[in-house]
């Protein structure tokens, strides 16, 4: 009788060993796919930012296709959820039909932190 309880008493401790092994695997795969997650989140939430960039510009020139280059504008992010999301846009020059701008954008989530600067033209209507 002491034998058999010894034998399960060693088969529970090896089944405990295999499990703990088998969440320290899981734990460490589960966290390189939300370091992943949160990459993509960020670069689409940057992707967002610089067409939001875009159309504002768009829209700025349209109303006003005299406007001078200016200061950097800061624009509000709030509706992207991302709360350390920042988004400033410079118009740089307006010619004929086109309007060049700077959109500086930033966001992180996690680990992951994205600052993208760029020069992009805009066609106006």
């Amino acid at each position: 009788m002491s034998r058999n309880r010894g034998f399960s008493l060693t088969f529970v401790i090896v089944a405990l060993i295999l499990v703990g092994v088998g969440m320290f695997v899981l734990a460490g795969n589960s966290n390189v796919m939300l370091f992943y997650a949160d990459k993509a989140y960020v670069q689409a939430v940057e992707r967002n930012l610089t067409a939001s960039g875009l159309a504002w510009v768009r829209a700025k020139v349209s109303s006003d296709p005299n406007l001078p280059a200016g200061e950097p504008v800061e624009l509000d992010v709030s509706a992207f959820g991302c709360p350390s999301a920042r988004l400033a846009v410079q118009i740089l020059d307006v010619q004929d039909g086109k309007a060049r701008a700077r959109i500086d954008t930033s966001c992180s989530k996690g680990r992951n932190t994205l600052h993208v600067s760029r020069d992009c033209a805009v066609a106006i209507p």
